[in-house]
């Protein structure tokens, strides 16, 4: 039902605020849903790490070798043979380091999803941007992919960039531009990647 609701808070705030080519992107599109992952949350944020700066075509063939890798993944600390299959894999030297970082770490492995819906967005945030590779556009679409949080919009975000501009122009890209779609902006957001997209995002 909050897919429904955001649909229409989103109709109607985009037209009264004159934004009429976007409500009737939105009214084309139709209710979209928020997917989550249901992966462990140490595979989840690999995956975040290997789409980053990449295109989603690039990316999900690199995870589909990634995956499959850590599938297999019996060794108990950074290996050289592990980092052989992760760099023909397709990932860069950078990458593996973060992923070494992520899957060797025991408080991250003891994590479920039912731990992490009990703290405090700040606290998730303090939890991960310790993270080396985890920064503020990780994390974001964490909170989005991973826990289902409805609100945000991740202004880092090289696609709902491109999507605004697409949109608005050269009008001001910024935080305060989009607070207005608050309490419902993970909806902006899978609205938005939708300019640019044929099929619904998910991390």
């Amino acid at each position: 039902m909050e897919h429904k609701n955001a649909y229409n808070f989103l109709i109607r705030k985009t037209s009264e605020l004159g934004y009429h080519n976007l409500a009737e992107h939105i009214k084309n599109v139709g209710p979209l849903k928020i997917i989550t992952s249901d992966m462990l949350f140490i595979k989840h944020l690999c995956k975040i790490i290997v789409g980053q700066q990449l295109s989603v075509a690039s990316a999900a063939a690199i995870w589909n070798r990634t995956e499959k890798i850590l599938d297999k993944n019996n060794y108990k600390k950074p290996s050289i043979v592990l980092d052989k299959k992760f760099r023909k894999a397709g990932l860069s030297r950078q990458k593996i380091n973060y992923l070494n970082g992520i899957i060797f770490d025991q408080k991250l492995l003891n994590l479920s999803k039912k731990d992490l819906l009990k703290i405090s967005k700040l606290e998730y945030e303090e939890l991960l941007i310790i993270i080396k590779g985890i920064g503020p556009w990780s994390i974001d679409m964490s909170r989005l992919f991973y826990i289902g949080d409805p609100d945000i919009f991740s202004i880092p975000d090289l696609g709902l960039k491109n999507a605004h501009t697409k949109i608005f122009g050269k009008e001001d890209y910024n935080e305060d531009f989009y607070k207005v779609f608050s309490p419902f902006r993970s909806y902006m957001s899978l609205f938005m990647w939708r300019v640019l997209e044929n099929e619904n995002l998910s991390i």
